[in-house]
């Protein structure tokens, strides 16, 4: 996670929440009888993402269907590395509901993280945490052909977050209307700087619909690039 989200940090040890000191504030009002526990929502729109793209992240704090108005939520991450959840959650903001009890904010993982939220007691009502969401961030791989002549395609482009030493699959399909699923015809690998170029010898006569296809790691869901339609070789 870029230091730039990073606010604040809480650790879970033992089983017990150890929340940062906050400073003074007013205590959030609102909710309704009886005193049940209140409930955080979190939902994430979209839950995946790609190449460091952002998505909103909202919910509602309520009691009983009752607005809790201006209490302070702290919005974490936790990155999960092949699939499993790994090191800490990290506080990336704190927002406030409105008179409605509802809050939002925005992330841009850059990488497959576990989304929370959680409030820390104050006033009437308890420390309160939503339920753990998923949010995948794949790979942005664009692709860019050009027909220099000789019946050939060129394809270049690049992968966001940074793909080195990764092979990229060249795949086809049928025309539009006519999708009988994808082809790989060939593959290349990207170089340090996570581009890639390509050439290859094809038929004059063919017209070709393309897209790039990457395979997940350890920290990025697959990715692929928008097919191109209609790629005619030259003589």
């Amino acid at each position: 996670m870029r230091a730039r989200q990073i606010i604040t940090t809480v650790a879970i040890a033992g089983g017990l929440l150890i929340a940062p000191a906050l400073p003074s504030q007013a205590a959030p009002s609102g909710g309704c009888s009886p005193q049940n526990n209140p409930v955080l929502s979190l939902k994430l729109t979209p839950a995946l993402v790609r190449g460091n793209a952002s998505s909103v992240v909202s919910g509602s704090f309520l009691q009983n269907a009752c607005a809790i108005r201006n209490a302070r939520i702290h919005v974490q991450t936790r990155a999960l590395v092949n699939g499993k959840p790994s090191g800490i959650w990290k506080t990336f903001t704190v927002v406030t509901t409105n008179t409605n009890g509802v809050w939002k904010t925005s992330v841009a993982p850059g990488q497959n993280v576990r989304v929370r939220a959680f409030f820390s007691k104050a006033g009437a009502f308890p420390t309160t945490f939503s339920s753990v969401q998923t949010l995948l961030d794949a790979i942005r791989i664009t692709m860019h052909p050009t027909t220099p002549g000789g019946c050939k395609i060129h394809l270049t482009g690049a992968t966001t977050p940074t793909k080195a030493n990764k092979k990229v699959f060249i795949q086809s399909r049928g025309p539009k209307g006519h999708f009988q699923g994808w082809t790989s015809v060939g593959s290349t690998m990207t170089h340090s700087d996570g581009t890639y170029s390509t050439s290859a010898v094809a038929n004059c006569a063919t017209t070709y619909n393309f897209r790039v296809f990457m395979y997940g790691d350890a920290h990025n869901a697959a990715g692929h690039s928008a097919t191109i339609f209609g790629i005619k070789p030259q003589h």
